[in-house]
Parts: C-alpha cells; structure tokens; sequence
C-alpha cells in the first residue's frame, strides 16, 4: 500500500510540474506601424483588417492616428 501511494504522488509531482512550464510559456507582442495602410486611422477593425490581410501579422490597433501592426516577438 505504501509503494502505490507513492507511485500516486510521484505521478501526480508529474504532472503538476508539466502543467506549471505549459503555462509559463507566452508569446510576447510586438507592435510597428504599418507598411500598408493608408490614411489616418480612426477604427481598430480597419487597422487590424489590413495588418491581417496584406501585411500578414497577428493584427493591429490605433494609435493616435496611426495603424500599428501587432506580430509574435
């Protein structure tokens, strides 16, 4: 009985410690301004439309009144 309980908890350590390095692991985000789009930028979604479709990055955000493109660093 007391070996399988240690098994039980020697598994479980296991797995605990899998999921605690899953978990730290996070893309940071890096922002440029846009090569494609043009005039100012007034809407989040025509700024985050453009960066996905032409520029081909992760999306975009106004800012002042610029579109900045938002892609994994």
């Amino acid at each position: 009985m007391e070996r399988k309980s240690f098994g039980l908890f020697f598994l479980l350590l296991i797995v605990l410690t899998a999921h605690e390095s899953v978990m730290q692991t996070e893309a940071k985000i890096c922002q440029a301004p846009s090569g494609k789009f043009k005039g100012p930028c007034f809407a989040d979604s025509a700024c985050s439309s453009t960066c996905k479709n032409k520029d081909h990055l992760l999306g975009g955000v106004c800012q002042g009144f610029a579109c900045y493109c938002q892609r994994n660093c």
